[in-house]
């Protein structure tokens, strides 16, 4: 789902000034929300403590709503998920909110566009009532005509149904959940417990199945990056790309699965690494690049101890650097069984980890991050392998930002197997420039072989200021094209 950059506090821009929603626009929607929840208690609507938060808040989930058809607040894990942002570190706002949700039994709250100022203000009076259960408020807002403003029970929430019974179907929210578990298994580990392996596993096995049925489906999802939980979008990307890669393969969903759990759990040993050589920003000492190298026995160690998973993951995720002509690290892994899965896991931590931006590098594009992969073939990867996951992701992979001979620029959300050269694709930008409000989706070659427009390039995305994960997994909207 597209969103906007909003500043804070917002400023009142109009919405084709804006651009993405940054993590403190978001905690800054999400904190003035709660605070007049909480203050709707002690004050009537027409005071100024909860006028003022009400009228923000209307400004700002407006604009909002001019670029987005909706929007939704997300318990994941015990944690709030908000667009592509999970506060695992909740400022005491969220936490009341979060808590509030949780209490409530309210699992999602999604808010769509035409929302009125009056129905925000009659929605946050009855989520601040303190004896108003889920059941009660729904009632109340059907009764109030509050027509843009929805709520999901925790359960349903968590089974992917909206209240009248149809199937969810966000892939988003499967992400949230995965990063929720591995955020669970890396503060776990914090706290010198062994984690529990049940969230990872019950994520992975939603994602096996979405896999088995069409390997693309949640490509797109690997292009969501947050600079601040690197660690975590890293795992779950890893993990995506893995279960792709050995789809594609035909292996069977066991295996798949395996290699999912493998993926999300490759890196859970550097959450024992310092954080100030993680995320040095000049180059390692030998001594520092001593103590990186320790992860994979780190996380090996970790993974012995967790119920539910298997020795061959466990050798997975100590063997993920091993390299394919076995001349990585750490030594003892050098020694162990060939087994493809090693060499599977070890491309997909590679596409992902030179697409996203770190302290120390900045990403390439996923076309440039094949051209990667080729130069590593043989070596570093197995040669058929990257062969394999080059033609699983295209010519142009999902997330190339790409120039029509339209002269519209557009993102590639979907591959397409048929026809490397004609790939689904979301218009963002209108031939003269113009940053659409509500993106195009198109297929560029119908199956009946009418013709929309051919690609002539590649488009650097910083160029045009565009955080292209934002846009591969809105809401498809898939349009005629001819």
């Amino acid at each position: 789902m597209p969103a906007l950059l909003l500043s804070t506090p917002w400023s009142g821009r109009e919405a084709a000034d804006v651009q993405a929603l940054d993590k403190q626009a978001a905690l800054r929607m999400v904190t003035v929300f709660s605070g007049a929840v909480k203050g709707m208690a002690f004050y009537p609507a027409s005071h100024p403590a909860i006028s003022q938060p009400l009228l923000e808040l209307d400004r700002s989930m407006a604009a909002l709503l001019r670029r987005v058809p909706s929007f939704s607040w997300v318990i994941v894990d015990g944690a709030l998920l908000f667009d592509d942002h999970l506060f695992i570190a909740p400022s005491a706002a969220v936490v009341d909110l979060v808590n509030r949700m949780m209490e409530k039994e309210v699992g999602r709250i999604t808010f769509s566009a035409g929302l009125a100022l009056d129905e925000l203000q009659g929605f946050v009076r009855l989520l601040s009532a303190r004896n108003n259960g889920l059941d009660e408020i729904r009632s109340a807002l059907k009764l109030a005509r509050i027509d843009h403003i929805r709520l999901l029970r925790q359960d349903e929430e968590c089974a992917g149904v909206h209240e009248d019974g149809e199937s969810e179907g966000d892939h988003r929210e499967i992400y949230g959940s995965a990063l929720g578990a591995i955020r669970g298994v890396c503060r776990d580990i914090e706290q010198g417990r062994i984690p529990s392996s049940a969230p990872v596993i019950r994520v992975v096995d939603r994602m096996a199945d979405i896999t088995m049925r069409d390997p693309s489906t949640l490509l797109g999802l690997s292009m969501i990056k947050d600079y601040d939980n690197y660690t975590f979008t890293h795992c779950v990307n890893v993990g995506v790309l893995a279960m792709a890669l050995g789809a594609s393969l035909g292996l069977d969903i066991s295996l798949v699965r395996e290699l999912g759990i493998a993926g999300q759990l490759h890196d859970i040993g550097k959450t024992l690494v310092p954080k100030q050589i993680l995320n040095k920003p000049g180059k390692l000492s030998s001594l520092e690049f001593e103590e990186i190298k320790r992860h994979p026995d780190l996380g090996y160690t970790i993974i012995c101890q967790m119920e539910g998973i298997s020795q061959r993951i466990a050798r997975v995720v100590l063997g993920h650097h091993v390299h394919f002509n076995r001349n990585g690290y750490p030594d003892r892994a050098r020694t162990l069984p060939l087994d493809q899965m090693i060499d599977i896991v070890a491309v997909a931590d590679t596409y992902d980890a030179v697409t996203t931006v770190r302290v120390y590098q900045f990403p390439v594009t996923p076309q440039t991050a094949l051209d990667k992969l080729w130069s590593m073939a043989g070596t570093v990867l197995d040669g058929e392998l990257v062969k394999r996951f080059a033609g699983m992701m295209g010519k142009y992979p999902v997330g190339t930002l790409v120039r029509l001979d339209t002269n519209e620029v557009a993102v590639v959300y979907r591959p397409n197997p048929l026809d490397e050269e004609a790939p689904l694709v979301r218009v963002l930008f209108e031939a003269d420039g113009t940053l659409l409000e509500a993106p195009r989706d198109l297929a560029l070659v119908k199956p009946d072989g009418c013709r929309y427009a051919g690609i002539v390039g590649v488009v650097d995305p910083l160029l045009k200021n565009i955080d292209v994960g934002k846009y591969v997994m809105a809401e498809e909207r898939l349009s005629a094209g001819c």
